[in-house]
C-alpha cells in the first residue's frame, strides 16, 4: 500500500466516520429539541385554553349570578330564566355551555337539543369514557377539567374535547363548557413537520457535501475537512435559529391571543359589573358583592397582562428595544425588590426585529438567573449603541460565579450564546472586581439598515 494511498484513507476513514457521527449525532440532538420544543408549545397552547375556559364559566357565572342567589318569582321562574340564558350564551363557533343535573339528565345542550330530558350518566365516548359521569364528578370536586371526545357542531365530526365543570350546589345541577383541543394537535404537528424537514435537508446536504469531498479528497484534503466543518457549523446554527424563530412566533400569537381576545373580554365584563356597582346604591348587598367582583376582574385583568408581557412584551414591538428594557428592569424591581438601573441608547431601525429580540432574551435571562442564584441587591443594565455596532452589559452585585470559572456556562449561558452568534454577536461571562457577576454582548449593527437610516 503506497503512501498516498494510506494518506487518502487516513484523511477519507475519518471523514467518513465523522460525517457520520455528526449526522447522527445532529438528528439524535435535533430529534429531542423538537419534542421538548413541541411539548412546551403544547403545553403552553393547553395552559392557555384552560385559562380560556375558566374566563368562559366565570362570564357565565356572571350573567345568572343574581338570578341564582335571589330566585326572583320562585326557584322554578329563576331555574327557567337561567336555562334560557344558558342557552343563548355561545362563544366562537362551537362554544357552548350544558347543564346536567347529578343524576346525570341533561337540562340545557344548544348544539344538540336531542339530549334534553334524557339521562346520560352512562354514556360512553369512542374511548369508553364515562363522560357526564365524570364531568359531575370533576364538579362535585370543586370544580375541573376533562379530556374526552364529543361531536364538533361546525366540522360534523368526533374531536378531543377539554371540558370544565362546575357545581350549582344549591340547585343540584353540574354547568359545563369546553373547548376542541383538535387545533393543538395540527399546529404541534405542523412545527414538527417544518423542524424535521430542516432536518432532513441539512442530512441530505451533508451527506451529499461528504461524498463531494470523498471524490476530491486526494486534491483538496485539508480544504474539504475544513470547508465541511464550517458548512456543519453553519446549518448548526440555521437549524438553531430556526427553532428560536419558531418558539417566538408562538410566544407573539398566544401574546396576542391573550391581549387581543381575553383581556379585551375581561375589560368587557368589568364595564357591565361596573355598572350595576353604580346602579345598587338602594342596595348595600348587591353594591358589596359587585366591588368584590371588581376587584377579582382588576386582579384577573392584571395576571392576563403580566402572562401576554412575559411571553412577549409589545413594548418591544411599539417602541424598541430601549423602552423594552427599561420596562423589563422596572418590572423586574417591582417584583424583586432588587434595584435595577437601566441606562440604554436607541437604536431606532439600525438593528433587525430578531437581532432586537435576542438581546431583550438575553436580559430577560440574565435578570431570572440574578433572581435565583445572584443574591444580589443591585442590577445596572447598559446599552450603548457606536456607529459599527452596540454593546450590552448586565451587571450585578451579587456572589458572583463560582471557582474556577466555568468554561462555557449551563445550558441557560449557551442558549444565551448561541442566540447573539446568530446575529454575528459576541457574549462573554466574567466575574467582576468588585464582586458580582458581568455578561457583556457586543453585536455588529445592520448595514443595510444602518444606510437606509
Amino acid at each position: 500500500m503506497t503512501f498516498k494511498t494510506k494518506l487518502l484513507l487516513i484523511t477519507i476513514l475519518p471523514l467518513i466516520a465523522v460525517s457520520i457521527l455528526i449526522g447522527g449525532t445532529t438528528y439524535y440532538q435535533s430529534r429531542e429539541l423538537i419534542n421538548a420544543q413541541t411539548q412546551a408549545v403544547e403545553q403552553r397552547i393547553l395552559s392557555a385554553k384552560r385559562q380560556e375556559i375558566r374566563n368562559y364559566v366565570s362570564l357565565a357565572l356572571t350573567s345568572i349570578e343574581q338570578i341564582y342567589r335571589e330566585e326572583p318569582g320562585g326557584r322554578e321562574a329563576a331555574q327557567a330564566r337561567v336555562k334560557d340564558i344558558l342557552q343563548h350564551l355561545t362563544f366562537d363557533y362551537d362554544g357552548y355551555f350544558f347543564v346536567y343535573t347529578l343524576d346525570g339528565t341533561n337540562i340545557v345542550h344548544p348544539k344538540l337539543p336531542h339530549l334534553v330530558g334524557g339521562n346520560w350518566w352512562d354514556l360512553q365516548d369512542d374511548n369508553g369514557d364515562y363522560v357526564i359521569r365524570n364531568l359531575i364528578l370533576a364538579a362535585q370536586a370543586g370544580g375541573g377539567f376533562h379530556q374526552y371526545v364529543w361531536h364538533k357542531p361546525s366540522a360534523g365530526t368526533v374531536e378531543e374535547k377539554l371540558g370544565y365543570a362546575i357545581l350549582l350546589d344549591k340547585w343540584g345541577w353540574m354547568l359545563g363548557t369546553g373547548l376542541y383541543t383538535d387545533d393543538i394537535a395540527r399546529e404541534v404537528a405542523a412545527i414538527h413537520a417544518d423542524i424535521a424537514g430542516s432536518i432532513r435537508q441539512t442530512l441530505l446536504v451533508t451527506f451529499m457535501i461528504t461524498l463531494a469531498a470523498i471524490v476530491i479528497a486526494g486534491l483538496l484534503i485539508a480544504g474539504v475537512r475544513f470547508s465541511e466543518q464550517r458548512f456543519a457549523d453553519s446549518r448548526l446554527k440555521e437549524l438553531t435559529n430556526r427553532i428560536f424563530q419558531v418558539q417566538e412566533q408562538e410566544r407573539k400569537r398566544v401574546s396576542t391571543e391573550l391581549h387581543d381576545s381575553i383581556s379585551q373580554l375581561l375589560v368587557s365584563v368589568r364595564y357591565g359589573v361596573e355598572m350595576i356597582h353604580s346602579e345598587a346604591g338602594s342596595s348595600p348587598d348587591l353594591q358589596t358583592q359587585a366591588a368584590k367582583c371588581l376587584k377579582t376582574l382588576d386582579g384577573t385583568i392584571a395576571e392576563v397582562r403580566r402572562i401576554s408581557r412575559d411571553l412577549r412584551p409589545s413594548v418591544l414591538d411599539d417602541m424598541g428595544l430601549s423602552a423594552a428594557l427599561g420596562s423589563l428592569g422596572k418590572e423586574f424591581q417591582n417584583q424583586s425588590g432588587i434595584v435595577v438601573n437601566v441606562t440604554a441608547d436607541q437604536c431606532q431601525t439600525r438593528l433587525s426585529e430578531g437581532a432586537k429580540t435576542a438581546l431583550y432574551r438575553v436580559v430577560q435571562e440574565c435578570m431570572t438567573n440574578v433572581a435565583r442564584h445572584a443574591g444580589a441587591s443591585e442590577v445596572t443594565i447598559s446599552l450603548k449603541v457606536g456607529q459599527h455596532s452596540l454593546v450590552l452589559s448586565v451587571e450585578d452585585n451579587g456572589v458572583g460565579l463560582p471557582r474556577p470559572l466555568p468554561r462555557s456556562g449551563g445550558l441557560g449561558f449557551r442558549n444565551m450564546r448561541e442566540r447573539i452568534e446568530t446575529y454575528g454577536g459576541r457574549l462573554t461571562l466574567s466575574r467582576r472586581t468588585a464582586g458580582g457577576t458581568r455578561i457583556w454582548v457586543q453585536m455588529p449593527l445592520d448595514k443595510q439598515l444602518a444606510k437606509a437610516a
